[in-house]
Formats: structure tokens, C-alpha cells, sequence
């Protein structure tokens, strides 16, 4: 495949003949079509080195004949192998043979099932929930649609997999797909004339699980098609599994049928993981990865990773990566990389943590800050316009930024649901009719940062 070794001899250039040899060149190369590269690791070690150090390569340089990107699938070597055969969509093959229009679907992490997820007693009846749908396959349709919602970090995106996992063992058609990916086949469909294809995909399947409608947000082509694939799957009794970072009712700019159609069946929270249970999260995943750790070293991760789990797990595999990478296994053994050596190796990923962690707190404070006020004016009563402006403000950026509940906003700052709606929706109509005072005012805020591409 010539793209993929025109791309392994510049790798050559750039990390020397030996690195490539030893991480790239030992790849399985499983399969190639026009837009798809399927490979396979021997071990979770050289998934990880790929993941860290050429993922983002592949992205921008890997092309085909006709300048397309291709598209990288990386899969680790009896990795759960009873499961590995019905991993891929069922339906994948059949929506291939248009060579000019591919249906990729996302891939499951291997490591998203009901096993590796962690138990929580405030989590415990979603959980349930979830499980028991795969369990009888009666239960689907019964809740229809199943809508998971709860903050980054609290697990909704493993318990979608685990769902898929299980499911497409039992030989069902099941779509797991990103709300990103549907808006890309969405567009893709419509630019190559090809919708037939496309609503075939999605609405010949027994399941579909769409993991993060929030981001479909203004795309008004996307949330037609979703409108009519959901009352098509609805109708056939089709289960429908979808998840977002805020309940229907927080959603913004999204239309208003969709919302009520998502309320349909069951609404389930995720709440986020109290400090236990993010050290079993570190646990369970250090297992995976065949790595025994230290409770001291633990207590490290937790205490330096703070702004969720997706951080906190990124910490703990560059530390098993790294740690092989350059020795440290050898000459201490796992039990043995200390707490000196983990801040040493993970140097770089605890200061960026420490720059780009925004909190509510952190907004209130810049926004006084900008305005000359006390902390106190903005989270408090007062309603002239020299406390109701900033405090709108620090709303709409918590709100954009945090992408914090509306519930949660209040709770912040004293006010219902209902109240920080209204001011969120202010400051956006301000900035939709480039109010000079807003835009300014929200850029110095955001300025405090240092640029809005370091707040996460």
C-alpha cells in the first residue's frame, strides 16, 4: 500500500530508521480500501506509542490517489477475541461499494464494556438500565428512546460502547456513531447525492446509539435527517440510545421537535465520580493495561488530574507508555516508578493541566476583574446593570466554556434554571447582533486566559 509506506519513509526521516522499525514497521496491516487503513498492534504498548506520537501525523499527511484523506483503524492483538469478530457494524460492508461514498462508522474501544465499567452506588440503577437491555432482548423498545446525559468525564460514552459491545455479540445490528460522524455522512450524503445510501445505513439497523447530540447544535440539515430517522426507527419499535452533556430541556438550538421527541422515553443521569471511585477508574484501567501501580502514585494522578476522568486516564497511559519508553520499567520494575519519577515523566501533561483547567470559580473571578467589581456583586442580588451585565456574562461563559447545566449555574449563582436561560440567551443575542459592549467585555474575560484555545 504506497501511501502507507511513503508515509513510513518520511517517519523515517523524522524519527530515525530504528524507531520506525520498532513501533511503525511491526504494525499488521489487516486491510486497505480507497479511504480506509486497518491495522493491528501487537500489544497495548505500541497502541499507545501510535496513539501519542503518530496519530495526529496520519491525520494530516496520510492521503490516497486522489488527494482523500484515509482514515486509520488501530486495533491491539487478542484484544477480548470473542468479541473482536462482531466489533465492526454488521451493516458496514454493504455501504461500501460505492467507492466515491464510504459509510465509516466509528470503532469501539475494546476496552468500553460492562466489566470495565466502575461501579457507582449513585450510578447504579442507569447502570442497570443499561445492562439489563442486553440482557433480554424484549427490553428493547420498551424505553424508547434511552437518553443518558450527565458532564464530561462521568463515563456516558463507555456505557454507550458497553451497550454495543454486548449487543452486536447477540448478531444485532447496531450503530454507535458520534453526532459529529452523523453531521460528516449527513453532509457527505448530500454533497455526493447519496442520501438513499445513507438513510439505508441508519435506518436499517435495530439499534442506534448517537453519542453526543448536544454538538448538533445549529445544524439544521443534520437535525432534519435525525428528525426523520428517529420517527422512521421509532415506528419500527427500533431502539434508540442517545446521550448528551445537559437533559433535552438544556439543549440549545435544537429544534424544539427533536427535544420532545428525546423526552419520549427515559431520561438517565450520569453523576460525576467521587474520589474512590476515580482510583478504581485508575485501577481497573492500569489492570488493562498490565501495569501494577502504586496507591501513592495513584493518590498523584488524582490529585494533579483534576478536571475529569478523560485527563486523569490520558495521565496514567502516557505514564505506561513513557515509563517503557525510556527505561524506567527496566531499572525499577512497575511497583518501583515512585512519585518522583511519575512527576518527572508526566512534567508536561501536569503543567498543561494547571494552565488549561478553567473552573466556575476562575470565570467569576476574571469577570470581577474586568469589570472592577467584588466576586460577591456577581454571585449576589444586587439587579443594576453594574452587577446584572458580568453576572450574564459569567453565566454565558460557564454555560459555553463548562458547558455547564443550567441547573448547575443556578446552584452557582442563586438563581433557577429558568433565570440563567434567559440571561444566556441574552448575551448570545447580543453577540448575534455584535453588541460592541458584549463583545468586548466577553474578549477580556476570555483575554484572562490568555486565548480561548486554552480553555477546555
Amino acid at each position: 500500500m504506497r501511501a502507507w509506506d511513503e508515509f513510513l519513509t518520511l517517519q523515517e526521516i523524522e524519527l530515525g530508521i530504528e524507531t520506525v522499525q520498532k513501533w511503525l514497521k511491526s504494525l499488521k496491516v489487516l486491510r486497505f480500501d480507497a479511504c480506509n487503513l486497518f491495522l493491528e498492534a501487537k500489544d497495548s504498548f505500541q497502541a499507545l506509542w501510535f496513539e501519542e506520537h503518530i496519530r495526529q501525523k496520519v491525520l494530516s499527511r496520510l492521503v490516497n490517489n486522489n488527494n482523500k484523506k484515509i482514515k486509520v483503524h488501530l486495533t491491539v492483538a487478542n484484544a477480548n477475541p470473542k468479541k473482536a469478530k462482531k466489533s465492526n457494524p454488521p451493516s458496514r460492508q454493504s455501504f461500501n461499494h460505492h467507492p466515491q461514498f464510504i459509510l465509516q462508522f466509528d470503532d469501539l474501544d475494546p476496552y468500553c464494556t460492562f466489566d470495565h465499567f466502575v461501579k457507582s452506588e449513585k450510578n447504579a440503577l442507569t447502570e442497570k438500565i443499561f445492562y439489563n437491555l442486553t440482557q433480554n432482548s424484549s427490553e428493547l423498545g420498551v424505553f424508547n428512546p434511552i437518553y443518558l446525559h450527565g458532564p464530561s468525564g462521568t463515563g456516558k460514552t463507555h456505557l454507550l460502547m458497553a451497550t454495543a459491545h454486548a449487543l452486536r455479540s447477540q448478531n444485532l445490528r447496531v450503530i454507535y456513531s458520534r453526532a459529529e460522524t452523523f453531521t460528516d455522512h449527513v453532509v457527505s450524503a448530500i454533497r455526493m447525492g447519496e442520501m438513499s445510501i445513507f438513510r439505508q445505513a441508519y435506518r436499517n439497523s435495530d439499534v442506534l446509539i448517537i453519542d453526543g447530540v448536544h454538538d448538533l447544535s445549529k445544524k439544521s440539515a443534520t437535525q432534519e435527517e435525525l428528525f426523520h430517522t428517529f420517527n422512521t426507527l421509532h415506528l419500527e419499535n427500533k431502539q434508540i440510545i442517545l446521550a448528551a452533556n445537559c437533559s433535552p430541556a438544556e439543549l440549545q438550538h435544537i429544534e424544539p421537535r427533536l427535544i420532545s421527541r428525546f423526552e419520549w422515553g427515559i431520561v438517565l443521569n450520569l453523576s460525576p465520580l467521587d474520589r474512590q471511585e476515580l482510583a478504581r477508574v485508575i485501577i481497573h484501567k492500569a489492570q488493562f493495561l498490565n501495569f501494577p501501580i502504586h496507591d501513592k502514585v495513584i493518590d498523584f494522578l488524582l490529585e494533579n488530574f483534576t478536571s475529569g476522568s478523560k485527563s486523569m486516564i490520558r495521565a496514567l497511559e502516557a505514564l505506561v507508555l513513557r515509563s517503557h519508553l525510556n527505561g524506567q520499567m527496566d531499572r525499577h520494575g512497575t511497583m518501583g516508578i515512585t512519585i518522583p519519577i511519575a512527576k518527572q515523566i508526566l512534567h508536561d501533561l501536569i503543567k498543561e493541566e494547571q494552565q488549561y483547567v478553567l473552573t466556575p470559580e476562575k470565570i467569576i473571578q476574571a469577570t470581577a476583574e474586568v469589570f472592577g467589581i467584588k466576586v460577591e456583586d456577581i454571585v449576589g442580588k444586587g439587579q443594576t446593570r453594574d452587577c446584572v451585565l458580568p453576572r450574564q456574562l459569567a453565566m454565558y461563559t460557564c454555560r459555553h466554556k463548562l458547558k455547564m447545566p443550567f441547573t448547575k449555574i443556578g446552584e452557582l449563582f442563586g438563581k433557577d434554571h429558568s433565570t440563567v436561560m434567559s440571561s444566556v440567551r441574552q448575551i448570545q443575542k447580543g453577540l448575534d447582533g455584535k453588541d460592541s459592549e458584549i463583545m468586548s467585555s466577553l474578549h477580556a474575560i476570555q483575554k484572562k486566559f490568555q486565548s480561548t484555545d486554552q480553555i477546555q
